[in-house]
């Protein structure tokens, strides 16, 4: 009981405290959700929008690039694996097995959120290094955009 009670708590945490990225108030304003309260730019990629917004130097504009490449390679297998995790879950509880077997499924998925997680903490720590004092205030952005910013094939597009 207690592991399922932890493997709804940690879904709950990684899908929900996360996702509030928009929204009225809070220290950058905004609404609408884009990002702490930046104009949105129509098609710009999350490269541009993070070099806007931290109004990045060519070398952090370097860096940026090689820590999000990087920590998306770590990402991806990681990720796969939460895909066909939930897949397995689905077909436990479809197929009626017992709660013990679903507990530690979602127990193990839960284990995988939690990697995927700290790849995007610790890229988000290595960025924020590369920062002068007056750009690190604006890092609360980057910080709400790393959150599921690995889940596709490339995180700079979104896919």
């Amino acid at each position: 009981m207690r592991l399922v009670i932890f493997g709804l708590a940690c879904a709950l945490f990684t899908s929900g405290a996360w996702a509030q990225r928009g929204g009225g108030g809070g220290r950058y304003g905004g609404g609408g959700g884009n990002m702490g309260g930046y104009p949105m730019q129509g098609s710009m990629s999350r490269f541009d929008m993070i070099s806007n917004m931290l109004k990045l130097t060519k070398d952090q504009k370097k860096d940026l690039k090689t820590a999000m490449d990087e920590a998306q390679k770590e990402a991806t297998p990681v990720h796969d694996q939460i895909m066909k995790s939930r897949d397995v879950i689905a077909e436990a509880v479809a197929t009626g097995k017992g709660q013990e077997e679903v507990n530690k499924l979602v127990g193990d998925e839960a284990a995988l959120q939690t990697q995927l997680a700290a790849i995007e903490v610790k890229t988000f720590a290595k960025v924020y290094k590369t920062l002068d004092a007056e750009q690190q205030p604006q890092a609360t952005g980057l910080l709400f955009m790393m959150k599921g910013i690995f889940n596709g094939k490339n995180w700079n597009s979104g896919e």
